[in-house]
């Protein structure tokens, strides 16, 4: 769960001008190779986003065993008009979809990336696929009851489960392959060069995975995945979710993530991590 909170750190100051930039047609490219060699992947001016805040809603629905639909929405309308910092960001929080759908405005029919992004603790807390599975469902479809959206979701929590399990990461992308289909012949430079902003369930989780898999630790994975451009913050929080599986977290990087979180959050997720088992084949 911390994996996918630094991801969302890491890209959240790269996100708006990626945004801004796809509208013109443009990919700064000089921009997105930044962040493979800068020293430290959280500056001072990173922020935790929607990302981090949808994870600590649905992480507390398991902790205090209530309903997905009830807390997405209760996290959502608390946080609307939340502004992480005074920097010239987004005016809100959340997508103007999501906070209508919040107040009942909305079916929730969404196949845009938010269902993957805020899915691991389901990962991390259960511990039999098939609970998995039908938990991944219940916590998708109250916003995101597309297969598009339920599928990506799936498929991110089945990769932290296998990991979890032990499973190499060779034998997770056999996995990958198998039952989700995903090309895994990308190319990072031409992503760096050619990617552009798409907020889609599919095509972020197909990024992400592409990055867990053509990276050898975590830090790796969360740099490769921001590079990419596009809804950086995002990519990057999917990537990290699954690198933590795999490799663990620095201790460095926890820290500098603890330190950017309210204690609420913190709170949480020390509750949590409490709760993760050791699980074996």
């Amino acid at each position: 769960m911390y994996g996918a909170i630094i991801g969302d750190l890491a890209g959240s100051i790269y996100e708006y001008d990626e945004m801004l930039d796809s509208r013109l047609g443009i990919r700064n490219i000089g921009r997105r190779k930044e962040i493979l060699t800068k020293e430290n992947i959280i500056d001072a001016d990173s922020f935790y986003s929607d990302d981090t805040i949808l994870t600590m809603a649905i992480l507390e629905s398991i902790l205090e065993d209530t309903s997905y639909f009830e807390s997405l929405k209760k996290y959502g309308l608390e946080y609307k008009d939340f502004i992480p910092t005074d920097k010239p960001y987004f005016k809100n929080m959340f997508s103007p979809n999501f906070i209508k759908w919040c107040m009942g405005l909305k079916d929730g029919d969404s196949y845009g990336n938010g269902a993957a992004m805020r899915i691991s603790p389901i990962g991390y807390l259960f511990d039999d696929e098939e609970m998995i599975r039908q938990q991944v469902r219940l916590a998708t479809t109250p916003s995101h009851n597309t297969f598009e959206a339920i599928i990506g979701a799936e498929e991110v929590a089945m990769v932290i489960y296998m990991a979890r399990l032990g499973y190499s990461i060779n034998e997770i992308k056999v996995f990958v392959q198998a039952n989700y289909g995903h090309s895994l012949y990308l190319e990072l430079y031409k992503l760096i060069h050619q990617n552009s902003f798409n907020c889609s369930c599919e095509y972020s989780v197909k990024l992400a995975i592409f990055a867990l898999f053509a990276s050898n630790s975590f830090e790796e994975v969360i740099r490769n995945a921001v590079s990419f451009g596009g809804d950086t913050d995002t990519i990057a929080c999917i990537a990290g979710s699954m690198a933590e599986a795999i490799y663990g977290v620095p201790t460095d990087l926890k820290e500098a993530a603890v330190r950017k979180l309210p204690d609420n959050f913190n709170d949480l997720l020390d509750k949590g991590y409490s709760k993760v088992k050791t699980l074996k084949k």
